[in-house]
C-alpha cells in the first residue's frame, strides 16, 4: 500500500486577528488566568499568568484550531467526497485557544464522517505532521487487510498567542495558521506502479549532522529511496537557515533546495509543498529540532 496526496488537496492559510475582538471584560480575564495559574502551579512552575499575555490569548478566540480548519474543511469539501473519511489526525506544536474541545471530533462531525477515528499528535515539537504520516500510513494499513484503499485527513494548526513567555516562540515571528492535506491508501499491484500525486516514503529522526562527513552521508544514512527513485532529482525543503547551510555543501548543492516561511510554523513545510506542485521527483523534507534532525521523504508522479 502506499500513502498518496495531491498537491491541490493541500490547503492552507494564515489567519489574521480581526481588528473589531470584543474586549475583554475583568470576569472573562480572571477566567483565563485562573486558568493559567492552575497550570503553571501543576507543572510545579511558581510564576504567575500576566494581564498581557492572557488577553492577547483571549482575544484570539476566533482563530482556535476548530474555527481555522473548518474554514478549510469547507473548502476542502468542494473538491473532494468527506463522508467517508476512515481516520482523522491533527497534528500541532503550539496549544489550542479553545481549551477542552476535541479538534478532531469536531471535524469529523463537520464532514459526516461518522465511523472515523480521531487522534491528535502533540509534544513532538513541530515535526509532529511528520510523525502524523507514519501514524496514518501504519493505521490505515493495518485496517485495509483487503487492499480497497482508504481515506484520511491531516489537519495541522498552531497560534500565535500562549499564555506565557516563550522566546522559542517569539523567534519564529508566528501567525496563526491552518492546513489540511486530504490522503489516500492505494493499493500497491496498480498498473506500471505508477504514482498519480505525491506518495510518502518514509519518516525519519536521526542525529544532526554536525560534520562534514556526517553531511557527506545524509542520504545514504536516511536511506530513504529505492534505487530506481534516486535516479529522480531531488528536492530538498527544509528551514531558511538549513538551507543556507546546504548550499554550502558541495554533495548536497547538487541538488535543487527550496526553504519556507519559519512563521507559519507546524504548516510551513505543507504551504511550501503546495506552492511548488513538485511532479517527477523526490522530495525530502527536513526540521532541525534540538540534536535531531525530523525528515519526510516522498516520491511525486505525474
Amino acid at each position: 500500500m502506499s500513502l498518496e496526496f495531491a498537491a491541490t488537496h493541500i490547503l492552507w492559510r494564515q489567519f489574521e486577528r480581526e481588528a473589531d475582538s470584543p474586549a475583554v471584560n475583568d470576569g472573562q480575564l480572571k477566567i483565563v488566568t485562573d486558568f493559567v495559574d492552575a497550570f503553571f502551579h501543576s507543572q510545579g512552575h511558581d510564576g504567575q499568568a500576566q494581564d498581557l499575555h492572557a488577553a492577547r490569548w483571549y482575544a484570539a478566540q476566533h482563530q482556535s484550531f476548530r474555527a481555522m480548519l473548518r474554514q478549510l474543511l469547507r473548502e476542502l469539501a468542494n473538491q473532494v467526497r468527506l463522508d467517508d473519511l476512515d481516520l482523522v489526525v491533527l497534528a500541532h506544536w503550539t496549544p489550542d485557544v479553545e481549551v477542552g474541545c476535541s479538534v478532531t471530533n469536531a471535524i469529523i462531525h463537520e464532514s459526516g464522517s461518522r465511523d472515523a477515528f480521531g487522534i491528535a499528535i502533540s509534544d513532538h515539537g513541530l515535526s509532529g505532521a511528520f510523525l502524523a504520516l507514519q501514524v496514518i500510513e501504519d493505521y490505515l494499513g493495518d485496517s485495509d487487510r483487503d487492499g480497497h484503499g482508504k481515506k484520511a485527513l491531516l489537519l495541522i494548526a498552531d497560534q500565535d498567542a500562549i499564555l506565557y513567555d516563550s522566546p522559542s516562540l517569539a523567534r519564529f515571528d508566528p501567525v496563526a495558521s491552518a492546513c489540511i492535506v486530504m490522503l489516500r491508501n492505494l493499493p500497491g499491484n496498480r498498473p506500471g506502479g505508477q504514482i498519480a500525486g505525491i506518495a510518502f516514503k518514509h519518516y525519519r529522526s536521526i542525529p544532526f549532522p554536525i560534520t562534514e562527513q556526517a553531511l557527506d552521508d545524509l542520504l545514504v544514512d536516511l536511506d530513504m529511496f529505492t534505487p530506481s527513485e534516486d535516479l529522480l532529482p531531488l528536492l530538498i525543503l527544509t528551514t531558511p537557515a538549513l538551507a543556507g547551510q546546504l548550499r554550502e555543501h558541495r554533495q548536497l548543492a547538487d541538488h535543487r533546495i527550496e526553504s519556507w516561511d519559519d512563521s507559519l510554523l507546524s504548516c510551513a513545510p505543507w504551504a511550501r509543498l503546495e506552492q511548488l506542485a513538485p511532479s517527477h521527483q523526490r522530495i525530502l523534507l527536513m526540521l532541525p529540532e534540538g540534536n535531531a534532525l525530523s525528515c519526510a521523504g516522498f516520491v511525486a508522479g505525474t
